[in-house]
C-alpha cells in the first residue's frame, strides 16, 4: 500500500515538472513597464499581477486577512489572493491536494508547507531555488534566518513561523499545590510536579500531566537535546538507540501506571481525548505542547479559558546547564510553475520577515525579531489576555535555546509513523522495552534503507 501511495505521489510530481519545465518561459515581468499612454514627465505604470498564496493555514490560525491588505499597501502593483487548500486546515489533506494542484494546470504561486513536507517537495524541483533572489537583495541568508533551509546544497524556501515546545500549567493548580512555577527544572521534576499535582478518582480525576498519543510525545526527552533531537540523527539515520528515547517511554509508562499522574495510554485511545479538552477543562494541570497554544491560552470560541496559564521551558537533561526546545519551522516557497516568480519572491521575503508579526498568531523564524514585542502582540490580539501569564511566557522563550536540527530528510514523517505501533505495544504491556527500542531501531533503519 505504501508503495502504491509514493507510485501516485511521485507520478504528480513527476508531471508537475513537466508542467513546469513546458511553461517556465512565460514568467512576467513585474518590473515598472513603458506605458504609451503616459506623458513624458510621468512614471512607468507598473504590471498588475495577481498571486495565489496556497497553504492549509487558515485564517483563524494566520490571520491572512491581516496581513495581506498590508502587503498590497506597500506593493500595490501586486494582489495577493488566499488559497486555502482544506477548510478544515487539515495539514495532510492540504498537502495531498497541492500535489494534484503541482501536477495540472491550477496556478501555484506561493506555497506554505508544514515542517516535514518540506524536503521531498524541494528534492523534484517543485519549487523555485531562491540563492539568485538572496543574492540580489543583498542580504546573507544566515544573518537574517534562524534555520537553515538548504535542500542539495540550495535555498528553496524560506522559515515562516518558528516552532517551539515548552510546558504550560494551570497557575491555580499551582497555587493550590503550593508549587513554583518552574523556571529552572528537569524531567525528574516534571514527574514530580506531577505526581504533587494529581487529585481525585474516577471520572473527575485531575491528572498531574497530560501525555498525548502523537509520536512527539514519545520523544519528548530527545527533544531536550542540542542536537540529534529527533527519531533521526541530523546525518539522516535512525536515532532510536540513543538511550532518552528508552527512559522517555519508561517516564510515560511510569506516570500512566505506577504515580497515576498521567491518563493511562489505553484511555486515549478508546476515548478519543483532546489535548485542549483535558487542559482546558480542568482535567489536567500540565501539558508539554508547542508554541502555538500561545495565544489559545486566552481562550477561543469554542473552549473558553476560566483560568491563567502559565509557562516553563521544556525540561533539561540531567547535567544539562541549559533547557533546549527543538523549533519546528514552516516553510514558504515560490512554486517553479509560477509566471511571477520575482513577485512572489516579493511576497516571500516580505512576510518571512516583517509581515508574519502583523498577524501576531505565532512566532517567527527571522533572526531581527523582537521577541518580547511578538509575545505583547500574540497575547493582546488572544481572546482573553488576562488569562496568559506573560512574564513566565517571556522568560520561557528567553531561556530556551534553540535546539540544532538540519531540514527533516524527505522520509522524516514515515520514520515518525513507524514508531508509533511499537510504543503503543510497549505503553499497553504488551512487549518489553528493549524488544521495543530493537524494533523500532529496525523499522526506522528499513525506512531509511528504502529511501
Amino acid at each position: 500500500m505504501r508503495m502504491k501511495r509514493w507510485s501516485v505521489l511521485l507520478l504528480s510530481l513527476s508531471l508537475a515538472l513537466t508542467v513546469t519545465a513546458c511553461g517556465g518561459g512565460n514568467a512576467k515581468n513585474t518590473e515598472p513597464q513603458a506605458n504609451g499612454a503616459n506623458n513624458a514627465g510621468d512614471k512607468p505604470a507598473a504590471e498588475q499581477v495577481t498571486l495565489k498564496l496556497s497553504t492549509w493555514q487558515t485564517d483563524a490560525k494566520a490571520q491572512w486577512s491581516k496581513i495581506i491588505p498590508e502587503f498590497e499597501k506597500e506593493h500595490p502593483n501586486i494582489k495577493v489572493e488566499l488559497d486555502l487548500l482544506n477548510e478544515k486546515g487539515d495539514s495532510v489533506a492540504s498537502m495531498q491536494k497541492l500535489d494534484l494542484m503541482a501536477a495540472s494546470n491550477d496556478q501555484l504561486d506561493i506555497v506554505e508547507l508544514p515542517y516535514t513536507n518540506y524536503t521531498q517537495r524541494a528534492d523534484i524541483g517543485l519549487f523555485e531555488p531562491l540563492d539568485d533572489y538572496i543574492a540580489k537583495d543583498g542580504y546573507k541568508y544566515e544573518d537574517e534566518y534562524l534555520v537553515d533551509t538548504q535542500v542539495n546544497g540550495k535555498i528553496y524556501a524560506l522559515p515562516s513561523s518558528m516552532q517551539r515546545w515548552f510546558i504550560i500549567l494551570n497557575k491555580s493548580m499551582l497555587d493550590e499545590a503550593g508549587l513554583p512555577v518552574p523556571t529552572d527544572w528537569t524531567w525528574k521534576d516534571f514527574e514530580q510536579y506531577a505526581k504533587t499535582l494529581t487529585k481525585g478518582e474516577g471520572a473527575e480525576k485531575r491528572f498531574g500531566a497530560y501525555l498525548h498519543n502523537w509520536p512527539d510525545y514519545f520523544q519528548l526527552q530527545l527533544m531536550s537535546k542540542p542536537s540529534d533531537n529527533t527519531f533521526l540523527k541530523n546525518d539522516g539515520t535512525s536515532n532510536a538507540k540513543d538511550p532518552l528515547l528508552k527512559l522517555n517511554l519508561e517516564m510515560m509508562k511510569r506516570m500512566m501506571y505506577e504515580d497515576k499522574s498521567a491518563n493511562p495510554y489505553e484511555d486515549i485511545i478508546s476515548q478519543k481525548l483532546a489535548y485542549r479538552n483535558q487542559y482546558f477543562n480542568g482535567l489536567a494541570a500540565m501539558l508539554p505542547i508547542g508554541d502555538w497554544m500561545v495565544a489559545e491560552s486566552g481562550g477561543t470560541d469554542a473552549i473558553p479559558a476560566t483560568f491563567e496559564t502559565v509557562f516553563a521551558p521544556l525540561p533539561k537533561l540531567e547535567g544539562e546547564s541549559q533547557h533546549y526546545s527543538p523549533v519546528q519551522p514552516t516553510y514558504m516557497a515560490v512554486a517553479s510553475k509560477s509566471k511571477n516568480k520575482e513577485a512572489a519572491y516579493q511576497f516571500v521575503r516580505w512576510y518571512t520577515s516583517q509581515g508574519l508579526e502583523i498577524g501576531g498568531r505565532v512566532f517567527s523564524g527571522w533572526a531581527k525579531s523582537d521577541t518580547d514585542k511578538l509575545v505583547d502582540t500574540i497575547v493582546n490580539s488572544s481572546k482573553d489576555p488576562s488569562k496568559i501569564n506573560v512574564e513566565s511566557l517571556k522568560y520561557t522563550m528567553k531561556n530556551s535555546a534553540p535546539g540544532s536540527a538540519s531540514v527533516p530528510a524527505k522520509y522524516a514523517d514515515e520514520a515518525k509513523n513507524v514508531v508509533i505501533p511499537e510504543a503503543e505495544l510497549y505503553l499497553m504491556n504488551k512487549q518489553d522495552i528493549d524488544k521495543t527500542i530493537d524494533s523500532i531501531d529496525q523499522k526506522i533503519t528499513e525506512v531509511v534503507n528504502n529511501n
